[in-house]
């Protein structure tokens, strides 16, 4: 391996890191496009080292920015971390614990329920279900997030 491309691939991870932070199996297989396997490993280790290439450190933020900007369960944020190469070590470390997620689910279907106003009861809490469901939220704490909700519903149409 000569040493211009070990440089080159240490230029070429760093600018990919730059961009945004990556798992080590994401600039694994970008880096595998252009270099050899050799120099890619060479690399990875490398960064890992020096600090800027760190799994855990990776999913903390990435179910951080997810529970900010798109609130997910635990179920479908498992299945995307494992997807990118996330060690089942670290998921377990990072995943929101059973309160964290009934909050978010509780904030994600109140804000679901207000865009729901002209449906009727039953077809808001299905509808409401589902979008949960879709998010990776159990069915017991989607059960449990509308039965609040209803509950606070002024109007009790349900029953």
């Amino acid at each position: 391996m000569s040493e211009t491309k070990a440089e080159d691939a240490k230029a070429a991870a760093l600018r990919l890191l730059a961009a945004r932070d990556r798992s080590t199996q994401e600039l694994r297989i970008r880096l595998e496009r252009r270099f050899a396997p050799a120099e890619v490993e060479k690399t990875i280790k490398y960064l890992q080292e020096i600090g800027y290439l760190d799994d855990l450190r990776f999913a903390r933020i990435y179910v951080d920015y997810r529970n900010r900007n798109r609130p997910t369960g635990n179920y479908l944020l498992r299945m995307e971390l494992s997807s990118k190469g996330i060690p089942d070590s670290h998921i377990e470390e990072v995943l929101n614990s059973p309160e964290e997620e009934y909050e978010l689910a509780l904030n994600l279907a109140a804000q679901r329920l207000g865009r729901l106003e002209r449906a009727d009861a039953l077809e808001r809490c299905a509808k409401v279900y589902r979008f949960l469901q879709r998010r990776g939220f159990p069915g017991a704490v989607a059960r449990k997030v509308i039965r609040e909700l209803l509950d606070r519903d002024p109007e009790k149409e349900y029953n």
